[in-house]
């Protein structure tokens, strides 16, 4: 148990510092294009096959599986079978597909071509009835009331089945349901008759009717989908894409990614780029940089802390998401004051069709989300979270003392849109979020003896977030306001920081169509954070600082109230000087204005991105820019670093291709280098501030370089089979003073790989494995170590920092889910089980407390989690 708690707590103060309130990069890319399918394509024209004639004289029947591919305008340009039926079956089928006709997909509410799956059923009915029966050379229509209806829904789902076809086999009559689901027949004789319900995509549904004199028979159809998702499963092409690099994945897609308990944000550790972080937690590596130097937007806003307990889990419901967009580096004007990457988790509005509800439940949580409409223009969406370790642990008997609260944690979402109209979009949108653990220690570390009493640490964050939406023709307009404050309360002994602050923001956007050719874009950024602090601790190690004993740092004490303030304006031109060729050229100011700054600092930042489709599949892209990051956390506070520091530079350069040879498959490349400059680093010199000489403590002073390779091979999610390969090779390096040796980036992996494949079986069950390598973090040797008689603690000496690497990494995770698919809802129960194999990564090294000995810790073991979600 002490051992666990020292890793909790090794892990929440990791996450803490690396999510401590830094209200110094304003969100972005709010008006960008997204690639979200806000529309899937919708059948107008169907065309009835003709039935093979050998197939009827056997009262045969099949299913023809395709791929139908459709264009921007709805018309099927090509249609190619998977599972083929034979007996004439697949080339009627084929022949009447390609001529249907669909209401086109939208993609960012544009149309787009599309590409999606579907089964042709072909039902043998009874042969047409007698000439006799006949007027003016054709069938009779039957008169009379209505005397037959009903609605077919999609079973585990309750989604209305639009254009199903209701068969009355041995009448040889026939209805397609409406938008609704609904079908009714006229004048259907007194008995009982046999029911088919068939559409692409779903099992054939057969039952039996009896009609009686007089009555009006009503049914409801509850139609298996043939592999089931609550998602949509449709393969579609972006929308004009205007960054170098850029990867949406969609929440369809990430659910059930093992090792991630379907939390969408862990996912973006999968891709291209992105290193492993220490205990599998959750902070974002991206091309060598640290965390802080990446920005975490949710709808184009800053989230301040991002995980539980720095990686448990994230702070947002993934029910409510839609998709996460990944860039890497060299992004538009639209992203400003970061130097790594950027994540941007877009939320989904709330379903308008009925009332919706989801709750799940895990070994260490519980989650429930309900949404629905309120009136016809206005929609809500609520969720919750909860954890119950503390709940657990308090009903086990255990020996140990130490654990005066158990690691909990709660977050909640509230959500209202409102749309007066098809010009306006309004959504309120609240957020909370809150961590607690306290630890008691038995007695003083033997290498630290100021190490003692006990830990507590809090940290959480509150939220009000409105947006408004116009759009008119050529014209969008998005404005982004945001109040909140954020909670870091950290207390070791007698030391302790605690910072409470609040987070104003305010982004307006513009963009402006004028033709095909050319769109401008622009807007402003006005970040503001005001924080109280008050501290007793010694200051934390810098980047490939290790660290040493607290007892023999000297403590910086501080109670006051300190300000960030960070406004910006940026614009950009999307410009398409011929069909296949898009120049993106942009440029971004910014400043920077802390308490206590002589003067303010301010950068200019131009951006070009270039795509350029040389074929239909094969797209070559570039881009060139210039990023700038302000200091964070303590680096610009008067008692800790120095308020007259610059931003960081980052000089980003990026070549690469993209080819699609087939719309569910995606393959992409790119090399990168990153010239860094003006890094913060320590400085041992005497600065005048407001008259008087004082330690200036921080500088910027150091150079840096990040160059490597991405690759991306991906299959887009159909219906059974998704996934993807993606591989870095990547150094990043640093040199901290002129003339001193490069060294490596804390977060430097040299290699890592990670592949992902889940396959949907039959009867609702699904299967995943996800298998990581990664290189070994740097490390710096300890050398020996001397006794410090003040202290009596015996103090490390180094060897060169970061030149020996931990052992690598590598980890087979495997889930497997059963859908139990039920009339009105679904569940689903799963085993989501991490580190298969049980390979515990080594995650440091530890000493005892003369450093005469050493050896490994280690990350967690084999990790079985047992859930369930119902849906309905």
């Amino acid at each position: 148990m002490k051992t666990l708690a020292c890793v909790v707590c090794l892990l929440l103060a990791t996450g803490a510092a690396g999510q401590a309130p830094d209200a110094g990069v304003p969100a972005g890319d709010a008006g960008a294009p997204t690639g979200v399918l806000t529309k899937p394509p919708a059948l107008v024209r169907q065309v009835e096959a003709a039935y093979p004639p050998d197939a009827a004289a056997q009262q045969l029947e099949g299913t023809v599986v395709m791929f139908i591919d459709i264009s921007e305008t709805g018309a099927v340009t090509n249609v190619e079978v998977t599972q083929p039926a034979g007996n004439g079956f697949d080339e009627a089928a084929v022949a009447a597909v390609k001529q249907f006709q669909f209401e086109p997909a939208e993609v960012d509410n544009v149309p787009a071509p599309v590409r999606i799956q579907y089964a042709y059923q072909f039902v043998f009915r009874a042969p047409e009835p007698p000439p006799e029966a006949a007027t003016d050379g054709g069938v009779a229509e039957p008169q009379g009331p209505v005397n037959f209806s009903g609605k077919a829904l999609e079973r585990g789902t309750r989604k209305p089945l639009v254009g199903a076809e209701v068969v009355l086999t041995e009448l040889d009559r026939s209805t397609v349901t409406d938008s609704e689901g609904r079908f009714s027949f006229r004048g259907v004789p007194v008995g009982t008759h046999p029911v088919v319900v068939v559409m692409g995509s779903y099992d054939r549904f057969r039952t039996q009717e009896t009609i009686v004199e007089g009555q009006e028979t009503q049914a409801t159809y509850y139609v298996q989908r043939r592999i089931f998702s609550p998602y949509e499963t449709v393969v579609r092409s972006d929308r004009e894409r205007k960054e170098v690099t850029r990867t949406t994945i969609q929440v369809a897609e990430v659910q059930r990614i093992p090792g991630t308990q379907g939390d969408t944000l862990k996912v973006v550790q999968n891709l291209p780029g992105v290193a492993r972080p220490a205990f599998n937690g959750g902070a974002l590596v991206i091309r060598g940089t640290s965390p802080q130097e990446s920005g975490v937007f949710l709808d184009g806003l800053r989230i301040p802390i991002l995980y539980h307990f720095g990686g448990l889990t994230s702070v947002y419901n993934s029910e409510l998401l839609e998709a996460v967009d990944y860039l890497p580096g060299n992004f538009s004007a639209y992203y400003g004051d970061i130097t790594g990457g950027v994540i941007n988790v877009r939320s989904r509005e709330p379903r308008t069709d009925r009332l919706h509800a989801t709750v799940g439940i895990s070994l260490i949580e519980s989650n429930a989300v309900v949404e629905g409409p309120i009136t016809d223009t206005l929609s809500f969406a609520i969720g919750g979270r909860r954890s119950y370790i503390d709940v657990v642990l308090k009903a086990v008997p255990i020996d140990d003392n130490s654990l005066q609260v158990a690691p909990r944690y709660y977050d909640a979402q509230a959500k209202l849109v409102w749309k007066p109209n098809k010009r306006h979009t309004f959504t309120l949108q609240g957020l909370t979020s809150r961590d607690r653990l306290a630890l008691l220690f038995d007695q003083p570390a033997d290498n630290d003896p100021s190490v003692n009493g006990g830990l507590d640490v809090t940290t959480g964050f509150n939220q009000l977030r409105l947006r408004h939406q116009y759009r008119e023709g050529k014209l969008t307009l998005d404005t982004h306001a945001l109040i909140g404050n954020t909670l870091l309360d950290f207390a070791i002994g007698e030391r302790g920081l605690r910072i409470a602050s609040t987070d104003l923001f305010l982004r307006p956007t513009v963009e402006y169509a004028f033709n095909d050719a050319v769109t401008v874009a622009g807007g402003l950024d006005v970040v503001a954070n005001l924080s109280k602090v008050r501290a007793s601790i010694q200051r934390p190690p810098r980047e490939g600082e290790p660290p040493t004993p607290l007892v023999a740092e000297d403590l910086i004490n501080l109670d006051g109230a300190f300000t960030q303030y960070y406004p910006s304006a940026w614009a950009e031109v999307r410009w398409r000087p011929v069909k296949d060729l898009l120049v993106v050229p942009g440029i971004r100011t910014e400043s920077y204005i802390f308490t206590e700054q002589q003067e303010v600092k301010r950068t200019v930042n131009p951006r070009l991105a270039v795509r350029y489709a040389l074929t239909e599949t094969l797209t070559l892209k570039g881009g060139a820019g210039v990023y700038h990051s302000p200091p964070t956390q303590d680096e610009p506070s008067p008692g800790f670093g120095n308020p007259d520091l610059g931003a960081k530079r980052s000089l980003q350069y990026s070549v690469g291709a993209e080819w699609q040879a087939r719309p569910e498959w995606f393959v992409g490349s790119e090399v990168f280098y990153n010239d860094l400059d003006d890094l913060i680093v320590r400085s041992t010199a005497r600065i005048e501030r407001d008259g008087e000489s004082v330690p200036e403590v921080l500088k910027n002073g150091g150079v840096g370089r990040i160059y490597g390779f991405e690759l991306l091979v991906r299959r887009a999610l159909t219906d059974r089979l998704f996934g993807w390969v993606s591989y870095t090779l990547s150094r990043s390096e640093r040199r901290d003073a002129p003339g001193a040796r490069w060294r490596l980036f804390d977060n430097d992996q040299t290699h890592v790989l990670t592949t992902i494949a889940s396959y949907k079986l039959p009867k609702g069950w699904e299967v995943g494995a996800r298998f990581r390598f990664a290189s070994g973090n740097p490390t710096t040797p300890v050398e020996g170590a001397k006794r410090d008689d003040t202290t009596d603690v015996f103090i490390p000496y180094y060897g060169p920092t970061n030149s020996q690497r931990l052992p690598s990494f590598n980890q087979l995770d495997i889930r497997v889910d059963k859908n139990f698919i039920f009339d009105t809802w679904n569940l689903d129960v799963y085993l989501d089980l991490t580190n298969a194999y049980n390979n515990q990564s080594v995650e440091g090294v530890a000493y005892n407390y003369n450093y005469s000995q050493r050896e490994f810790f280690k990350g967690l073991p084999i990790l079985p989690i047992l859930g369930a979600k119902g849906s309905f």
